[in-house]
């Protein structure tokens, strides 16, 4: 059973009936009937409970109604709550059927696809769109839960939808194609028979898809993400082939963007365009991307784990090995960076996902093949690589990281102690030993803390049992005041154990030890890497075992006595610090945790250890230190009370009552007080001992308690009857509460680890360490938990309480507050307001007392008010979800039969306080609203009267935060029901007073509550700030219980808010703050009653504008906006959820539902008219001239959420919008930009859907790409070519269908594409029907817009520049997007009335503000003429022709940023042959000139090329080039503006003219699984015919010109503006485009580019030439062009080897590639590298032989260990022969020879120098005599003395820290000769 099944319900000890079926008949019933009827608020509710553990439902009904919300959610018009909640719902309970298949539960993947894709792509008449965002992260939320029930069968499907829409050569909107890719492909293993289309075949496509972006930012994971599903959900029956898994580690490498050389410009992985991105132009989300994270660490290592099969070369275990040798050195705490977060983020990841496979795969009902699953020995050596990276990071800098190390070994060691343990022990225990490295002691402490579980888990672990009290005894140390963050992880440490069950009792060890003696702590690192020891666990004497834990338990006395005096200390000093300066944040909770961890210490220790401890505690406990400590030593006496009640009483609570007797005998606490703290010291004695007889009671068993029946009694009437000290009886009244409560209260037993029939057994004594780590399974029927049930002796006490104590005071305070009414005049005298204030004070807690007796009153609901209840009731925030729909259920109380006398006698004691509050609360909130203290108590009392029966909605939540506390305490598996019995019994616990709280929610409104809530209310508005918080607090919780109760308030507080002359800030601050939370917002924000009138009265409180009053209303009316929507009609229930609805049951309820469907249709009507009469109230305010502006814009806030599509606009609304076009106030224009941009859209889409249709939706058509000829004439390659065709006026391609989607048939033709007809002949309007309904806006805004001089108006006010200065004005996309609607509903007569303003504007070209307005005219009047007749467009261009051809030839570099982002938004996804006036007008009118004298003219015309390829890509290059335009005449342009512009012009012209095109999706899947398992290529294109001539003629130019070269300062050759030109363009393919051309070209001119980089007269060449190299060498290659590539870099060594600078350059470039490409390199030319680099040691040049030490260190640190001692013995064999002698002060006999030598002794040193290097922070076997051998030649020459020294001070640098671990890998002798050359010579020596 898992977790979330288990029904702890089961667990309580009194009888339920029937509840559990009742309840699912009732849900079921009242779900239907909801959902038949529409009622969408009710549905909301009921789905809040459908997840809960209460709520038992049959497997196929969870089916049922599976489908049910799936069909809900993708057929219905929901708001975003019921949205929200049913997308969450429904993707939680899919998640929980983890069992569930395809053949169980099915969902059509297309309804939620065109869900997601509407919100996605949102239009711009789709209402709310702030609350769209949320609903798409919903969307992709339950997609990512519910694709594996898609049907493997749908791929095929999802390929034919989604493939045609990807288009590569732009990126833009390109990332949510790929997003959609992963949402929707299914992942679900194919039926059988159904493999032949499954993922095996149509996998190469997705590797296809994946080499298009290499190493771009959101594509790389999403790919790997959707690989991984697929591997995780297919359970092992998909393997990948070794090519794709090399595929994926080589894209994983580069998802962690190590830094792999130093100084080098990072590689763009988020490639940008400079124009703006056209996802701005429709209002996309986030860009265009959907909020799919991309999570890349976790997606990796979930591939690397599901992948781990076998061993074999070239598989993941062999891949994983070479990725942690390369990453190891970034792990080390010396080497952080921005790396580390996702490195150690992988490797939690990776142990994570690794536990969960081995858990899963080792259940019974594993599904998973017996050959697909991992076997032991390659988890094994998996968990030993994991281990070494995670033992690097475990003393790193940050504490994130190290926390992470932590749950890293945690999780290996759930896997395979053994090997995590023995490495680890040792080096904690040296850690924890440190005093100097306090870090490291930290960090110690807080693995433990983290391995306590699994370390002491003795059937898991057996060797770890022996360690648990030696580590006790080494933390202790850690309890420190001085250090609170490491006595919180110490006494964490400690609890831990305990709730693992580890007992503190010492147990015998007979005898010697038997065997062998171990080591002293733990076997060293390297032995447990034994490969013997890694493939199988090694045999445990257990025996040996369980001697050495017998003896280690010999420590537990000690320990004991030593904590608890650690625990002393840490109390006092504790208290004193805070007395003395507050204490930090650090130290507040220390106290608490001190004492829970005590109180587990003492339910774990044995018995025989109880009269010491009593001893201790009760000393310390009666040892009066100072006040401050009265919290701290209350909690530990509680905790030594509640483990250990048979000794802790006796001790202590008999000489409390004495010592409270004699100093109440004496005087003390006599003096009347209201103060909180007390200021005299005489009464320190009666305070601390009250207050630990008040600790003795808490949770307290209350048959403990009744021995001290009468001492108890005594003292409470004693405490109540003469003390007047505030604290002292403020005290008492909890000594009250807690007696009663742990009297008549059902709840468990705290208890032990293991039951009391256990622990009682002698047995478990003599064995309790077995049972260390073993825990019940809750979802067995035989675990149960033992509970305190009341007995009658209890209950006869706790009547004996009420009757004496609480019950006489009640008619007390009536006669006091009586007695206050008579003398009203009189003003109390101290000691009758600290009177008043006792009697409060102890009502209070006599009430709350009260709650277990009885049930609250309660009142049924009726059948037909149900769903209106359960709406109300989803309003309170914190409290539990109902455990029955209708009614209470079974809380065990101690009387439930109402003609029970003592029940009768308790409900009317009960009345008799809640009159009495009511009655006190009313007098002093109208006659004593200055005295506060008095008053705050008033309102405790009456809110506890109706919120507390048993327990309150504050103490549930503290309840909650306890049981949310343990889970992550201490980790569960949710797959299975085990868990440590300690926190089982917490969450029994958390049932119960869940139950308890829920009944509180029927309770009746009486005369006597609403009297209470209304005098509440009057009391939120007081002047007094600390009545008000008090107030609003109790008021929230009253509603919160009942509420029906906050109807009547709600119009109260909203006329606080009307703007009056005597309104009172105060009051206006109390309103808002109550009407702000969250029950109140609700019921506000569902409600039209009130919602209207909310949002008016928000509106208009403008009093005095106070800042506390403004701060209010703005907050209020932004937490409200947000959810804002206008009222959705009573909408029919589609058919397929009405199906499934009717067939959850057989009964009729008809009449029913169609009573309910009137509810909500009258209910509609109400909201719409009030809807209405609300937009015309705001309209109203806007207009008002005395409204400020921050109330206007809230107005304008609400009205920009209150338009809808499903009801007409409101005239005068829009009418208000179009006039505030031209309003002064920026703020209003800006806001009617928008909003009438939107409801204009509105209006087209009502126009559209109306019948008959209009003009423009008729011409759009589903056009049969493959069934029709004008289908098949697209689908033909010259489809590129229609633009330029139509250009030369050929019919055919000006007839033929307007395709706008710019990434139709890119990839590959649909089925069916979407177009649009030829505009049609004549004039006639586009919306030549408007929806009737919608005239009357329309008419209101013609109105305006055709007033005289109206556009010249906006002509002005638009072309304002920005006020701030104008290199900050931009052009508004949002005013672009309203002359967009206006041209397009209004057509060609708006143009006739708007052209002169245009005109005129255009005109101004020295005016930038001017142009940037006349730009956004001419954008909206481009994109909005879409559906204009043929005459219509004919003269829109013969108007605007002549102007754009004046505009473009004066542009300015302040105007052309405008026109650029004009062209873009009129161009974005619209078919080029709508343009073709202006297309001639860019292309053909005015051409590049590259002679030309004016360099920034030509520049702008290339700029306007580079807008026609940025929007139409693929569809305009051939027409570009038909025009020949003299791009490649630029290279040597003098100026750089057109050079630059020339260089990226020309690659993305290149770069346009590819096209994939397959002809169908079908034959494109086949086609990619002909080129192997990972499909074809994309990463690198040579690109056409035309592009490879380009290159090659660029390339032969500026060869040609460096011939003629001759260097100079001034670097103006054309060999030099030739180079700058050519390196511009292949930068451009990595910073503006994609890099396939880029990447097929640059290996060619790598000779040039290396020289460039030498280029000293231009450091503009040279700077360029860099970037080119370093961007090329970081590069993520495919195979065969990686190879290539490596051996292009090898010849430029090798050509270049007399040119050093250019060998010292290229060598770190060859490292770099190196490692960036290790997982697609082959061995062969990995080895071919290394070898280079070994060879330029021998160099002549030194500074090669540097930069090639350099280059062979990093290879080194990736290289195998073959390799590595094949290095090692050819660079030692270098060392063998000696020197030639040398005499001192003399010549070698032969120089040359002499020379010779000493280079290749040096090349010897160097090589070895990089072997150590490359181990900076291990010591592998070879290195020990690698360094005795260096040390060698320290007597050497240079360079060879100076190689020496500078590698054994590095060794020294990196290995300090583990310096006494390491040496330990050498011989004596070794480190003899290692410490001659490590330690510094002493100056005396």
């Amino acid at each position: 059973m898992r977790l979330d099944e288990v029904n702890w319900a089961d667990q309580l000890p009194y009888d339920r009936g029937n509840e559990d079926s009742e309840f699912g008949r009732e849900f079921v019933a009242q779900f239907r009937l909801s959902v038949l009827g529409g009622d969408l608020p009710a549905v909301s509710a009921m789905l809040a409970q459908l997840d809960s553990s209460y709520l038992v439902l049959s497997p196929p009904l969870r089916i049922h109604i599976c489908r049910i919300m799936y069909e809900f959610v993708t057929t219905q018009t929901l708001d975003l709550t019921l949205f929200g909640l049913c997308c969450a719902t429904l993707a939680r309970m899919l998640r929980r059927e983890s069992k569930l298949t395809t053949s169980d539960l099915s969902f059509d993947w297309r309804k939620l696809y065109g869900l997601v894709r509407t919100l996605v792509f949102p239009k711009v008449w789709q209402d709310n769109p702030i609350q769209q965002r949320s609903k798409l992260k919903n969307a992709v939320d339950l997609a990512c839960a519910i694709n594996r029930f898609f049907p493997a069968a749908a791929a095929g499907d999802v390929f034919r939808e989604l493939l045609p829409q990807l288009q590569f050569n732009s990126l833009d909107w390109q990332i949510a194609g790929v997003q959609l890719l992963n949402l929707f492909v299914p992942t679900a293993p194919p039926e059988r028979g159904g493999e032949a289309g499954g993922p095996a075949h149509w996998l190469p496509t997705i590797f296809s898809l994946w080499s298009f972006n290499l190493r771009a930012s959101g594509y790389d994971a999403y790919f790997m993400r959707l690989v991984t599903c697929l591997v995780v959900e297919q359970s092992g029956r998909l393997q990948l082939k070794n090519e794709q898994i090399r595929f994926a580690f080589a894209s994983g490498l580069h998802f962690f963007n190590l830094p792999a050389g130093s100084g080098m410009a990072a590689l763009p992985r988020g490639l940008s365009s400079s124009l703006t991105d056209s996802s701005a132009f429709y209002r996309m989300p986030n860009g265009g991307a959907l909020p799919l994270a991309e999570e890349r660490a976790l997606t990796f290592a979930r591939f690397v784990v599901y992948t781990l099969h076998d061993e074999s070369p070239g598989g993941t275990l062999d891949l994983f090995g070479q990725l942690v040798q390369m990453v190891e050195p970034f792990y080390h705490p010396s080497n952080n960076g921005p790396w580390s977060g996702i490195l150690a983020r992988f490797l939690r990841h990776l142990a994570k996902i690794l536990l969960l496979r081995s858990r899963a795969e080792a259940a019974d009902d594993c599904t998973v093949p017996a050959a697909a699953r991992l076997r032991r020995p390659i988890r094994r050596r998996f968990v030993v690589l994991v281990r070494t990276l995670a033992m690097l990071l475990l003393f790193s800098k940050g504490e994130d990281l190290v926390g992470m190390s932590h749950s890293t070994l945690k999780h290996l060691a759930e896997v395979e102690p053994d090997l995590v343990f023995r490495p680890l022990l040792d080096t904690l225990y040296t850690a924890i030993d440190s005093v100097t490295e306090t870090h490291r002691m930290i960090s110690a402490m807080r693995a433990l803390e983290k391995l306590a579980a699994t370390l002491s888990n003795f059937a898991h672990y057996p060797e770890g049992a022996q360690h648990v009290a030696p580590l006790l005894t080494l933390t202790l140390p850690g309890i420190d005041v001085n250090d609170p963050v490491k006595s919180c992880f110490a006494l964490s440490f400690v609890s831990n154990l305990c709730h693992n069950g580890v007992v503190f009792e010492e147990l015998a060890a007979p005898g010697d030890m038997p065997g062998p003696r171990p080591p002293s702590r733990s076997p060293s690192a390297a032995a447990g890497d034994d490969q013997d020891a890694v493939d199988e666990p090694p045999e445990v004497d257990m025996e040996q075992v369980e001697w050495m834990t017998r003896a280690s338990t010999a420590q537990f006395e000690a320990w004991i006595d030593q904590y608890l005096r650690r625990v002393f200390a840490l109390v006092d000093n504790l208290s004193s610090s805070l007395d003395t300066a507050g204490g930090p944040a650090a130290e507040a909770g220390l106290d608490t945790i001190a004492a829970h961890t005590t109180k587990m210490v003492l339910h774990q220790c044995s018995e025989r250890y109880y009269p010491m401890i009593t001893r201790l505690i009760a000393g310390f406990a009666t040892s009066i230190t100072s006040l401050s400590a009265v919290g701290s030593v209350r909690k530990l006496v509680g905790a030594f009370a509640s483990a250990i009640p048979e000794h802790a009483l006796p001790a202590l609570l008999p000489l409390c009552c004495e010592r409270i007797a004699d100093e109440i005998e004496n005087g003390v606490g006599l003096t009347p007080s209201l103060s909180r703290v007390t200021q005299s010291h005489s009464e320190t004695t009666l305070i601390w001992f009250v207050s630990v007889l008040v600790a003795l009671t808490e949770n307290q068993d209350g048959r403990q308690l009744l021995r001290y029946r009468a001492q108890l009694l005594r003292t409470v009437d004693l405490l109540f009857s003469q003390c007047l000290s505030r604290q002292v009886y403020t005290a008492a009244g909890s000594l009250l509460y807690n007696t009663l409560s742990c009297l008549t209260r059902t709840a468990p037993h705290h208890g032990r680890s293991v039951p009391d029939s256990l622990w009682a057994d002698p047995a478990f004594h003599e064995n309790h360490f077995r049972y260390w780590g073993q825990h019940p399974d809750v979802g067995d029927p035989a675990f149960k938990v033992t509970w305190h049930v009341p007995s009658a002796e209890e209950v006869a006490f706790a009547l004996e309480i009420v009757r004496q104590v609480v019950q006489p005071r009640i008619g007390e305070l009536g006669r006091f507050i009586d007695a206050l009414a008579d003398s009203r005049h009189h003003q109390p005298t101290n000691r009758e307001n600290v009177s008043l204030n006792r009697l409060l004070v102890m009502l209070d807690h006599g009430v709350r007392g009260l709650g277990c007796l009885i049930p609250p009153p309660s009142a049924p609901i009726a059948p037909e008010a149900l769903a209106e209840a359960l709406v109300e009731g989803d309003d309170a925030n914190g409290m539990p979800s109902r455990y029955r729909l209708g009614q209470q259920v079974a809380a065990g109380y101690v009387f439930t039969d109402p003609a029970c006398s003592e029940f009768q006698e308790l409900a009317a004691i009960r009345d008799a306080a809640a009159q009495a509050a009511a009655k006190a609360l009313a007098h002093m909130a109208s006659n004593r609203e200055d005295n506060v203290e008095n008053i705050k108590c008033v309102v405790l009392l009456a809110q506890n009267v109706i919120c507390h029966h048993g327990v309150d909605r504050d103490m549930f939540s503290g309840y909650r935060r306890v049981w949310s506390f343990a889970l992550e305490a201490f980790t569960l598996d949710a797959n299975t029901s085990v868990m440590p019995r300690l926190i089982a019994v917490r969450r029994a616990l958390f049932t119960q007073v869940s139950r308890t709280l829920h009944n509180t929610r029927f309770m009746p409104a009486t005369d006597v509550v609403r009297g209470i809530t209304s005098h509440m209310a009057g009391l939120c508005l007081s002047a007094y700030a600390e009545v008000r918080n008090y107030a609003i607090a109790a008021l929230d919780n009253i509603v919160s219980v009942l509420p029906a109760v906050k109807y009547p308030l709600i119009p109260r507080f909203l006329g606080e808010l009307d703007d009056r002359a005597e309104s009172d800030p105060d009051k206006m601050t109390g309103a808002l703050r109550v009407l702000d939370t969250l029950a109140m917002r609700r019921a506000c924000l569902r409600d039209w009653r009130y919602f209207s009138a909310m949002v008016l009265a928000l509106c208009r409180a403008q009093h005095e504008d106070k800042p506390v009053v403004k701060r209010l209303v703005s907050s209020t009316a932004v937490s409200q906006v947000v959810y804002v929507t206008a009222p959705l009609p009573a909408q029919e229930i589609q058919p397929a959820v009405r199906e499934l609805a009717l067939a959850l049951a057989d009964d009729d309820i008809e009449a029913a539902v169609a009573e309910g469907r009137e509810r909500r249709r009258l209910a509609y009507e109400f909201a719409r008219a009030e809807n209405s009469r609300l937009v015309n109230a705001l309209v109203d305010i806007q207009r008002d001239a005395g409204t400020t502006w921050r109330f206007a814009a809230i107005a304008g806030y609400y009205l920009d959420q209150l338009s809808t599509i499903w009801a007409p606009l409101e005239p005068r609304l829009v009418g208000a919008l179009a006039q505030n076009l031209t309003s002064d106030l920026v703020l209003f224009r800006e806001s009617a930009t928008v909003n009438l941009t939107q409801l204009l859209g509105k209006i087209r889409r009502r126009s559209k859907a109306a019948s008959p249709p209009a003009a423009a939706a008729g011409r759009r058509i589903a056009l049969d790409v493959a069934g029709s000829a004008a289908g098949r004439a697209l689908r033909q390659p010259a489809y590129a070519e229609l633009c330029e065709r139509a250009l030369a006026g050929e019919e055919a391609a000006l007839a033929a269908p307007y395709v706008d989607s710019p990434t139709c048939g890119w990839f590959a033709w649909p089925q069916t594409a979407k177009a649009y007809a030829a505009p049609p002949g004549g004039d006639a309007p586009a919306f030549d029907r408007i929806d009737g309904e919608s005239q009357p806006a329309l008419e209101a805004v013609r109105s305006v817009l055709f007033a005289d001089g109206k556009w010249a108006q906006i002509a002005r006010l638009f072309s304002m520049e920005g006020a701030r200065s104008p290199d900050e004005d931009h052009f508004g996309v949002q005013r672009a997007a309203l002359f967009a609607q206006l041209f397009s509903l209004f057509g060609a007569p708006l143009l006739e009335r708007a052209w002169p303003a245009v005109e005129q504007l255009a005109r101004e070209h020295q005016r930038a503000g001017a142009q940037r307005a006349a730009a956004e005219m001419i954008a909206g009047l481009l994109r909005g003429s879409k559906h204009w007749a043929r005459a219509s467009l004919a003269a829109m261009w013969e108007r605007l022709v002549p102007v754009m051809e004046a505009v473009l030839s004066r542009l300015t570099p302040d105007i052309l940023r405008f026109w650029q982002v004009c062209l873009h938004f009129a161009f974005a996804r619209r078919d080029p042959r709508r343009f073709l006036p202006l297309i001639r007008l860019v292309v053909y009118s005015d051409p590049f000139n590259p002679r030309s004298e004016a360099p920034f003219a030509e520049a702008a015309k290339l700029e306007l090329l580079r807008v026609l390829v940025s929007a139409w890509d693929w569809r305009i290059a051939s027409t570009i080039a038909a025009s020949r335009p003299r791009l490649l005449d630029a290279l040597a342009h003098p100026y750089k503006q057109v050079r630059d512009a020339a260089g990226v012009v020309m690659y993305m012209l290149s770069l346009a003219e590819f096209s994939v095109s397959y002809a169908d999706v079908d034959g494109a899947v086949d086609d990619l699984a002909r080129y192997g398992p990972t499909g074809r290529d994309f990463s690198s294109w040579p690109g056409t015919q035309r592009a490879q001539a380009l290159v090659r003629d660029m390339v032969a130019r500026v060869g040609a010109w460096k011939e003629d070269h001759v260097p100079s300062n001034e670097g103006t050759s054309s060999y030099s503006r030739g180079s700058k030109t050519l390196l511009t363009f292949f930068v451009s393919g990595f910073r503006y485009s994609p890099r396939w051309l880029a990447v097929a070209h640059i290996p060619a001119v790598l000779p040039l580019a290396s020289v460039l980089q030498e280029q000293h007269d231009d450091d503009e060449v040279a700077r360029l030439a860099k970037i080119i190299m370093q961007y090329f060498s970081q590069v993520l290659y495919t195979g065969a062009v990686a190879e290539d590539v490596a051996a292009r870099m090898l010849a430029l060594l090798r050509d270049s080897a007399g040119m050093w600078h250019v060998v010292t350059r290229t060598l770190p470039l060859l490292c770099t590639l190196t490692f960036a490409n290790r997982f697609t390199l082959s061995r062969e030319i990995r080895a071919r590298i290394v070898d280079a680099a070994a060879q330029l040691l021998e160099h002549e040049q030194i500074e090669v032989r540097h930069a090639a030490s350099a280059a062979l260190t990093t290879l080194v640190k990736c290289a195998s260990a073959r390799v590595i001692a094949e290095l090692n013995a050819r660079f030692s064999a270098r060392l063998d022969a000696p020197l030639p002698r040398v005499r001192r002060g003399r010549a070698p006999v032969d120089p040359a020879v002499y020379a010779r030598s000493v280079l290749t002794r040096h090349a010897g040193v160097l090589g070895l120098s990089c072997l150590v290097l490359a181990s900076p922070y291990t010591v592998p076997d070879w290195l020990p005599e690698v360094l005795v051998r260096l040390a060698g030649c320290i007597d050497d020459p240079n360079p060879i003395q100076s190689t020496v020294q500078r590698t054994f001070a590095e060794f020294r640098r990196t290995h300090m820290d583990t310096w006494h671990e390491d040496r330990k890998r050498f011989s004596s002798s070794q480190l003899e000769i290692l410490t001659d050359m490590l330690v510094s010579p002493c100056y005396y020596a």
